[in-house]
């Protein structure tokens, strides 16, 4: 098509804004990643075309477009020949890598839904239906923690790093009583968060952001199965007072990145609640295990938590990103930001104040992320979104099996929910040169593009790791990646 010169803004901005244009590439394109999502769930495309990123940097390196084309069938050609080749498939079976959710395909219709509505739900008025949206998902989440609320207790936030730093800024202003967003921590005794060693580096980097430093984390040893050791919690916390420095927050994990072990919080609770302590979980990515039947005993005890995270776009199956941060108490949720914008806030009276999310979050424009999960409830229930956690745990526990049996792997341990971390054993072979057979493996197999799986180091020595996500990765998958290894 030839480029209209940009004199003509009627035509450009008609075709911009031309609801039968939408119509018909919308249809185009809603077929073009229907088949890509077969392709990726059928196995029949790479799990990852491997392409090295300063060579393929210089295909993308085109001047700025300065004209108008209105070319949209261009655009989806590119997007057929170049794009989605080149991205992960994030549905294919042999895609064992990160805790990225392989997601459900009417979530991804729902942000089609958020992205063209745009609610930018600083306030109410500026996203009504979001913000009820919000607040039922909300409710519905808190329930499944055990908190009968009459209030809501939270809000939805861009990702699990914003919403551990938004747990801990309501922490810190518990701790120390005094107005901390105002007047700062200058004048405070010292201020310590006490986390498992295999806490995210979200805690530390939010440390650093509230001007702690990331020397504020006190690290907690865990046991051999990765969980934190309630008896270090303990000795932590009595060596901070020895020392006059107040202990603001206990992180537990429910489950932790390396590994996806659980802490032990129903003990932790306790001696947090006995001793005044904010306890908060991580529950990213294991506190959708709430939602079976057969395994959320794994988080007995997580009612005892000040504050939780819970990441949708993990096992709650959602595209990214989408994290609740819920309070156990909804005047704690208030905590966290202080704000002060006479053009967005009307006043603590106004009626319509407690509606307003801004209050309890970093962000001022937030987009309508609770669509996707209120549709997913609402169409599937807990009993359907629990079958894709007891499946996931299933084949974690199934891969452990096998590898448990293999005599060329070694097992870490059993997987507590979904991730799975192992080394491939050569005769003669240890320490730093084992380490680096591991690493050499898994670049070797992930840039062949059959699978994508990723490593850990713990305590000296480096794992192969897989999460086990996708519930369409069957034995037949998981034996192959064995063999690919084996091979290799």
């Amino acid at each position: 098509m030839t480029a209209i010169k940009m004199t003509d803004s009627k035509t450009i901005l008609d075709s911009m804004f031309d609801a039968e244009s939408f119509r018909t590439v919308g249809h185009e394109l809603i077929d073009l990643l229907a088949e890509e999502l077969q392709r990726s769930l059928s196995a029949q495309r790479p799990v990852l075309n491997w392409r090295q990123p300063s060579t393929e940097d210089k295909s993308w390196q085109a001047p700025l477009p300065q004209q108008a084309t209105l070319d949209l069938k261009a655009l989806l050609k590119k997007l057929e020949a170049d794009i989605l080749p080149g991205n992960l498939a994030i549905h294919h079976p042999q895609n064992l890598g990160h805790q990225v959710a392989t997601p459900l395909p009417v979530a991804a219709l729902c942000d089609l839904v958020a992205s063209l509505t745009n609610q930018a739900m600083a306030v109410y008025e500026t996203g009504p239906s979001a913000t009820m949206l919000e607040r039922q998902v909300i409710r519905w989440l808190s329930t499944l923690i055990g908190w009968q609320m009459q209030e809501v207790n939270g809000v939805l936030t861009s990702g699990g790093a914003q919403a551990n730093l938004t747990a801990l800024l309501a922490a810190r202003q518990h701790a120390t009583g005094s107005n901390i967003w105002k007047h700062g921590v200058a004048a405070q005794r010292p201020l310590r968060i006490l986390a498992s060693e295999h806490s995210h580096y979200s805690i530390s980097r939010a440390a650093g952001i509230m001007g702690l430093g990331t020397d504020a984390v006190i690290r907690i040893h865990t046991d051999s199965q990765g969980r934190m050791l309630p008896a270090g919690i303990a000795r932590a916390h009595q060596d901070c007072l020895s020392k006059q420095e107040t202990v603001m927050a206990v992180v537990a994990n429910a489950a932790c990145t390396a590994t996806g072990s659980v802490d032990p919080l129903q003990e932790i609770g306790e001696y947090c609640r006995a001793h005044k302590l904010w306890l908060h979980v991580d529950g990213a990515h294991g506190a959708s295990a709430l939602l079976s039947a057969r395994h959320r005993d794994l988080l007995q005890g997580l009612e005892h938590a000040d504050s939780v995270i819970w990441d949708g776009h993990k096992l709650l199956y959602m595209p990214a990103t989408v994290s609740a941060v819920l309070f156990r108490s909804a005047q704690d949720s208030y905590l966290a930001f202080a704000q002060d914008a006479s053009y967005l806030f009307q006043g603590k009276n106004h009626e319509v104040e407690t509606y307003n999310v801004s209050y309890r979050t970093l962000e001022c424009t937030k987009r309508m992320m609770a669509l996707k999960l209120w549709t997913a409830f609402s169409l599937y229930g807990v009993e359907g979104m629990a079958t894709l956690v007891d499946e996931a745990f299933a084949k974690a526990q199934m891969f452990a099996g096998m590898l448990q049996v293999h005599p060329d792997f070694e097992l870490l341990m059993m997987p507590q929910t979904n991730i799975v971390c192992f080394r491939h054993l050569t005769k003669g072979v240890s320490g730093e040169e084992s380490n680096r057979h591991q690493a050499d493996l898994r670049k070797r197999i992930v840039e062949s593009g059959q699978f994508h799986l990723t490593q850990v180091e713990l305590h000296g020595k480096l794992w192969l790791r897989t999460t086990l996500m996708n519930p369409f990765t069957q034995k037949e998958h998981l034996q192959a990646l064995m063999d690919c290894i084996v091979s290799a």
